[in-house]
């Protein structure tokens, strides 16, 4: 990575690694031969990596300082890039118990934005 950063002193950590991502994905999909099927799924597990490595970097930091992480505004994108990638891959293969997997995940936002605004309305004890 070093030498990279030498080389290129203006390419931040983050776009190599999902250059590097980017190809072996690539690799495996256009090796497998499985057509448009695995590209789904290869843009799946991208944009899962891609999503993994802004939550990565928002845990980081304390927690004071995750507001400042200047990639924080991409975490909910790329959610849900991935999430509805893995709907279509796992739809198109049938994988019925990861498609709910997937539709849970979806939801998982919005159930703990309700549980957190009922727990607020709850008198204090």
């Amino acid at each position: 990575m070093a030498w990279i950063k030498r080389r290129l002193p203006n390419v931040r950590t983050w776009q190599v690694e999902a250059v590097f991502v980017a190809l072996v994905l690539s690799l495996v999909a256009v090796v497998s031969g499985k057509g448009l099927i695995e590209w789904v799924g290869t843009f799946a597990v991208f944009f899962t990596w891609m999503h993994a490595s802004v939550a990565d970097r928002l845990g980081e930091g304390p927690a004071a300082a995750r507001s400042g992480v200047e990639c924080a505004w991409k975490l909910a994108p790329y959610f849900y890039a991935k999430e509805v990638l893995w709907c279509t891959y796992f739809f198109w293969l049938g994988a019925w118990s990861a498609l709910a997997g997937s539709a849970l995940f979806l939801g998982y936002g919005v159930w703990r934005k309700t549980w957190r605004e009922y727990q607020s309305s709850l008198p204090v004890e």
